[in-house]
């Protein structure tokens, strides 16, 4: 089978992750006008993905005499056991902002790969404990410590797996914070592939009653998860043989690391990467490759913590046991070769078909696709969406879905691509007006 020749050094690869989830501390309701957002300076798609929020244009959080911080939190499964390379992912990890007194309680629900601290996910926080709730902040169903403290079948990229494991992590979650303080009703919300668990949460609660959803906010989500997944790796592809995505990340952390050294920076924070983005010339291709290459990264985490849980021998040989001194560079490089489609068709649809004798590729894949619950979503009041009309990782064909099933509940803004106006001042407070509403 071939495999794109993506990484030439991991290492690197990591590094590019790292700048790029640094640079994502950047961060209404009229279906037929997008919302505008002049003051937004990215008309570029893809740099709005890369680039983020200019510091001066974010929202402005409330200033407050004595600061408030996330209390970081853990729940252990009795006699789960856990693979000894993850001897550090017993517990999964999460964190609360809780109000003094009475007040609504909101979980929000990170992105593909995303940590629960990640500055993304920090900004939500925040941004909803201000306007008055009680916040719960998970990590995606995809991060490594989530598949191996929690998940029920130890493999991710399935939602209705995704969502059967977070509806049990948030119950036991709500019990906790009950006993502390008086909850006056519960939201659900959440970025990119959290948007998309939120919804299929928000159905599955339509049916069990658990929580009651106040409000359901989709920020960002895909449409079909394995569109989505396969848009990021064809990005990857070089069809001339002139333009290798290792080209592009070479010249990114070569463009970096002279930045960095010429630049005699006390820290590398959020206004020190939005000034090396200022200088950063690369193209439209050059973009998408990056963009591409980080999800790949996040991908091969999550493909390597799952072979490793079921010990599938997918990308780690069978019965080999992994200790805290066995080298792992090997395994990820073999994983990070591995585009979406081909984890998919290799590892993941033949799980779900051991399990399900009856699970065909076309019910696995209509089960990661908001279409497949359309009627609810259209006719579920409670739900809205704030989005942009440019997010590379929608078809015009799913936009279009998403304005004609939420109506006047979808947000848009014309520009800000895949998340990268979250922290610009409109897009925080069209947020805010949609789960207060």
């Amino acid at each position: 089978m071939h495999r794109n020749a993506i990484p030439r050094s991991l290492l690197s690869l990591i590094l590019l992750l790292a700048v790029l989830t640094g640079a994502s501390i950047a961060g209404a309701t009229q279906p037929a006008a997008a919302d505008t957002t002049e003051d937004y300076p990215f008309t570029n798609r893809y740099q709005a993905t890369v680039f983020g929020t200019p510091p001066t244009l974010r929202y402005q959080f409330k200033k407050r005499i004595t600061p408030v911080t996330p209390s970081f939190k853990s729940i252990s499964i009795r006699d789960r056991q856990v693979p000894e390379i993850f001897w550090y992912c017993e517990s999964i990890e999460y964190s609360e902002m809780l109000q003094q007194g009475e007040a609504p309680l909101i979980y929000i629900i990170a992105g593909t790969g995303g940590r629960f601290s990640s500055s993304k996910m920090a900004f939500l926080q925040r941004l909803f404990y201000d306007a008055g709730y009680h916040t719960v902040a998970l990590s995606s169903p995809t991060h490594f410590n989530y598949i191996t403290s929690l998940s029920k079948h130890g493999i991710a990229g399935y939602v209705p797996y995704d969502v059967d494991d977070l509806y049990t992590l948030m119950q036991w979650i709500r019990k906790d914070v009950e006993a502390r303080r008086k909850v006056s009703g519960y939201s659900v919300t959440g970025y990119s592939l959290g948007a998309m668990h939120s919804a299929f949460l928000a159905e599955r609660d339509a049916r069990e009653q658990r929580f009651n959803f106040d409000k359901v906010l989709l920020i960002n989500p895909p449409v079909d998860l394995f569109s989505s997944a396969t848009t990021f790796d064809s990005w990857l592809k070089d069809p001339d043989g002139k333009h290798s995505p290792q080209k592009a990340i070479d010249k990114f952390i070569h463009k970096f690391s002279e930045f960095y050294k010429t630049g005699n920076f006390a820290r590398l924070d959020s206004e020190v990467l939005y000034t090396f983005f200022n200088t950063l010339d690369m193209d439209d291709m050059e973009l998408k490759q990056l963009i591409g290459a980080s999800f790949r990264l996040t991908a091969s985490s999550m493909i390597f913590t799952s072979d490793v849980c079921l010990n599938a021998g997918y990308v780690v040989p069978a019965d080999t046991k992994l200790d805290t001194a066995s080298p792992l560079l090997p395994y990820f490089t073999t994983a990070s070769k591995l585009p979406f489609e081909d984890y998919f068709h290799e590892f993941l649809l033949p799980y779900l078909q051991y399990v399900d004798a009856d699970m065909t590729e076309e019910k696995a894949l209509a089960d990661c696709s908001l279409r497949k619950i359309a009627p609810f979503l259209k006719t579920t009041d409670n739900i809205l969406l704030v989005g942009n009309l440019d997010d590379p990782i929608l078809q015009p064909d799913e936009v279009r879905f998403l304005q004609d099933t939420l109506g006047e509940r979808a947000t848009f803004f014309d520009r800000g691509g895949h998340c990268g106006n979250m922290q610009f001042d409109q897009f925080a407070r069209a947020m805010l007006r949609a789960i207060t509403r």
